[in-house]
């Protein structure tokens, strides 16, 4: 029996991942969703059901990770732990799976650097920087989370950058088609960010775009540009 233990920002694609190389070599999974996502580790489940898999191949069970997720962690039954999520979780998940030499893989935070020297295509570059940046609201931790620019191409790159991201449809996915950046996953997360961008501010950068939460109902946070980053 495998066992996978997911994070909230990609509830679907991730039971997915983790479910078919598992089968495919023969092992059961036990998929613990985050508590914030529930719904759609029960819509998957029920999908999986309707396809005919042999009871017990495809198991789902719902909680938090300091108790479920624990549990499954050093369960003796468990052969292998997949777990995405933050440092601090996958330190406490192969703690506790070392109590049984029980295999663990685990998917941890980044802090991905995109690099623009003077030789690139800038429309291209800040293309594919906006669109790894806003995707998922930035809840993705391969995001570009910085960028390094060469001194040559730097004031030209800085303006198209905001103005790409002054562009991007930012509201209610649920009201909107066109919305490309929507609210964060809670209150939590939006206290962070404000924690995140005061703290770089006092540490000497310079807000070109956004740079404070967004008053009302939700967790919005708008696109957000920070110059001289240290």
């Amino acid at each position: 029996m495998t066992t996978g233990i997911l994070p909230w920002n990609f509830p679907f694609f991730l039971i997915a991942r983790k479910m078919a190389p598992a089968l495919l070599t023969g092992n059961t999974i036990v998929i613990k969703p985050s508590e914030f996502t529930p719904n759609n580790a029960i819509a998957f489940a029920k999908i999986v059901d309707e396809i005919g898999l042999p009871r017990g191949v495809f198991n789902l069970v719902l909680g938090r990770g300091e108790t479920v997720g624990q549990e499954l962690a050093g369960n003796p039954k468990v052969a292998m732990v997949s777990m995405t999520g933050s440092v601090s979780a996958g330190e406490k998940i192969m703690a506790t799976a070392a109590k049984n030499i029980t295999k663990v893989c685990l998917e941890l935070g980044g802090k991905a650097p995109a690099i623009v020297m003077d030789d690139a295509d800038l429309e291209l570059a800040v293309k594919a920087i906006v669109d790894s940046r806003v995707i998922n609201s930035g809840q993705v931790c391969n995001c570009a989370e910085r960028v390094y620019v060469q001194k040559g191409i730097y004031d030209q790159f800085v303006n198209r950058l905001g103005e790409a991201m002054q562009a991007v449809q930012f509201g209610n996915p649920a009201e909107r088609n066109d919305i490309a950046m929507g609210l964060l996953i809670n209150a939590a997360a939006l206290e962070r960010v404000e924690q995140k961008v005061a703290r770089a501010v006092e540490e000497g950068a310079r807000v070109a775009l956004g740079g404070k939460a967004v008053e009302g109902k939700g967790y919005y946070y708008p696109p957000t540009l920070l110059l001289d980053v240290r």
